[in-house]
């Protein structure tokens, strides 16, 4: 079973360049509170996530309606 906590961590630093240079284009006072309100809402969207194992994955794609 993955670690839902280690995956949060995973992301934030995949993450925390994008971010870095996405806040750049903010005023400099702004910045730190984007950073953080950015940061928290990956948190909440990576909690929301439901782990799969890569088989469940592939059968969940298998079976999606075919446009």
């Amino acid at each position: 079973m993955v670690n839902k906590n280690h995956i949060i961590v995973e992301v934030l630093e995949e993450m925390k360049p994008s971010i870095q240079k996405g806040v750049k284009n903010t005023t400099f006072q702004e910045r730190e509170d984007l950073d953080q309100e950015i940061a928290f809402r990956l948190v909440q969207k990576t909690r929301e996530m439901e782990v799969v194992s890569f088989w469940e994955f592939k059968k969940q794609y298998d079976n999606r309606e075919k446009i």
